[in-house]
């Protein structure tokens, strides 16, 4: 589908007519919106007891209460968005990604995505990503197919984890490093260790396993 807004937690999008080559002088656009953009925590700070009600804290604030309610933020949901299939014209045919709802505005623009490498898995900073796809005017590739979903901010999102392989750790956030390794008969292909970065991507791709 071409020119939708998309909401979560999940989804798929591919370029017109995958698996069969995109049409020339295309141009896509996708905003994908989170579902659960933010959460919020509220209690009463003088003896720390939870309302899980609305109309419980209104009624406190009507009542002129001179206890300070609390609201800290959880949080919000960010979008993350991973490719299975990737195969554009190189240098012709685009995919831009952006943060935000406003589809082209280059101040929020993340990756300017061609050719046929699979990108890694990226991370918006916002509750909204954009993604604009657009073709020349001759030759086209197969395009691409991603999956999104919404993840809590301060994430990088779980990477999987290698066919024959096995993960060490289980924490995505901030900071967090993960470690891989192979069965045996296997050997690992790239990095034993990758760190969740503050720019909310893996220091590396997941690694792969291979025959020895």
């Amino acid at each position: 589908m071409c020119d939708a807004h998309l909401r979560g937690p999940s989804g798929i999008i591919t370029s017109p007519n995958f698996p069969i080559q995109y049409d020339n002088n295309a141009h896509c656009v996708w905003v994908i919106t989170a579902i659960n953009p933010a959460k919020v925590r509220l209690f009463y700070s003088s003896n720390q007891v939870a309302f899980q009600m609305i109309g419980r804290l209104l009624t406190l604030l009507n009542a002129g209460t001179h206890d300070k309610v609390c609201c800290p933020p959880l949080g919000k949901n960010v979008i993350k968005l991973t490719f299975e299939e990737f195969d554009l014209e190189r240098g012709y045919d685009t995919l831009t990604v952006g943060d935000g709802g406003q589809d082209g505005d280059q101040k929020t623009v993340l990756y300017v995505l061609t050719g046929n490498t699979v990108p890694d898995l990226i991370v918006s900073t916002n509750h909204q990503m954009w993604l604009l796809f657009q073709t020349d005017s001759s030759s086209s590739s197969l395009g691409f197919k991603a999956s999104y979903e919404e993840i809590e901010q301060g994430s990088c999102g779980d990477p999987g984890v290698p066919a024959y392989g096995r993960r060490e750790g289980s924490r995505f956030r901030h900071g967090d490093t993960l470690k891989f390794e192979c069965q045996p008969a296997f050997e690992l292909v790239g990095q034993k260790a990758i760190t969740c970065q503050k720019n909310n991507q893996w220091s590396a791709k997941k690694p792969g396993c291979v025959c020895k």
